[in-house]
């Protein structure tokens, strides 16, 4: 596993996602403008993105956490969750958020396991899909 700056072809070679990115599809100007503001993609031992993430700018000193992740990714969770709090913690930003489906139970361990704290357990028609979510977040 190796992990390097997220460019959009590496979003744009990934199948089988699995999205925690608030059910926003993975189009091609989404993942330009989240290689602008900078993120990870994971890479296994085989060539293939199995993960990209970062955050995204909400306003001074806050962030939104994302990430789409293969049906793969397990096999490297560990790895990649070790990563991405290298990442959440080297963050200038003194709040990221993150939401959380709220039927996805994996998705509310990960952000546990990220460090993200549960702030609001039910936000109604949270994402553009319409759908509950969770919100956590992570504060200094």
């Amino acid at each position: 596993m190796r992990f390097v700056p997220m460019k959009a072809e590496h979003a744009m070679m990934m199948s089988n996602i699995l999205t925690l990115n608030a059910g926003a599809p993975l189009t091609v100007e989404i993942v330009v403008e989240l290689e602008e503001i900078g993120g990870v993609s994971a890479i296994d031992d085989s060539g293939n993105v199995v993960a990209i993430a970062g955050v995204m700018p909400k306003w001074e000193g806050s962030g939104i956490a994302w990430a789409w992740l293969t049906r793969g990714w397990f096999k490297h969770a560990r790895a990649i969750t070790e990563e991405v709090i290298k990442g959440l913690d080297a963050s200038p930003l003194e709040r990221i958020e993150m939401a959380v489906k709220i039927d996805f139970d994996r998705g509310h361990r990960w952000a546990k396991r990220l460090g993200f704290e549960l702030e609001t357990m039910a936000a109604r028609k949270w994402g553009p899909d319409g759908a509950t979510y969770s919100i956590y977040s992570r504060v200094r």
